[in-house]
């Protein structure tokens, strides 16, 4: 039910935003962008650090930067910025499907809800990221059109992906996994929104960035096994 909600949230705000542009009118989304790296800065500081007797520390940052920088490497080694886009395509309206995606996709309620979901049945983090996505979702559809409505079905596939993964490999989450995950998400979010911010002046591929989840999951999987 949270994983529909969310898609839900998307749809109607990418609607209703698209239909009312002309009273709302939209020059630019820096505000937006601005809004996604605090957003996500404050995420990531979350999952990574830790205050202890009155001193920060964190165990996980080096994995955090090291699978960052190796997934990194693999999704420009693969390209992985292609599969979403053509790059003959640069018109940001006929992107409005790519950055919804992207926008909706990553960060840690995206990962966190369906696992939490998965290994405690508990919803709740689905449903206040539908909330949260549904006044996003508005801006971007007024800024871009209703084609980033359609973001909310590989939202959706995604969300599941991760709810049956965490199914099958529940007793390999060790402790820090979850963690680990919502803070490359949260990192990954925040150059999204740096590049809404820059606007096209700068670009940051996030893209290419997706595949450190991937790695942060076979590096406590591998240390699971071997311990």
């Amino acid at each position: 039910m949270g994983i529909l909600s969310n898609a839900i949230s998307i749809v109607l705000g990418a609607n209703f935003g698209d239909r009312l542009k002309s009273r709302i009118p939209v020059q630019n989304i820096t505000i937006l962008g601005i809004s996604v790296m605090l957003i996500s800065l404050v995420g990531m500081l979350e999952n990574v650090f830790t205050v202890s007797e009155h001193n920060i520390k964190s165990s996980d940052l080096i994995i955090v930067v090291l699978a960052l920088l190796a997934g990194s490497l693999i999704g420009e080694a693969l390209k992985i910025d292609k599969i979403f886009i053509s790059t003959r395509k640069q018109e940001t309206r006929e992107n409005a499907f790519y950055i919804g995606t992207m926008f909706f996709a990553v960060g840690g309620l995206q990962i966190t809800g369906p696992l939490m979901l998965s290994l405690n049945n508990d919803g709740s983090q689905l449903f206040i990221k539908s909330l949260i996505d549904f006044p996003f979702a508005f801006a971007l559809g007024a800024a871009y059109g209703k084609k980033v409505a359609f973001s909310a079905f590989p939202v959706a596939i995604m969300q599941f992906g991760i709810y049956a993964t965490a199914f099958l490999l529940e007793k390999y989450l060790v402790n820090g996994i979850v963690e680990q995950i919502c803070a490359i998400g949260y990192i990954i979010l925040f150059f999204t929104g740096f590049n809404l911010v820059c606007d096209k002046k700068y670009k940051i591929n996030t893209t290419n960035m997706l595949p450190a989840i991937i790695v942060v999951i076979i590096f406590n999987c591998v240390v699971r096994i071997w311990r």
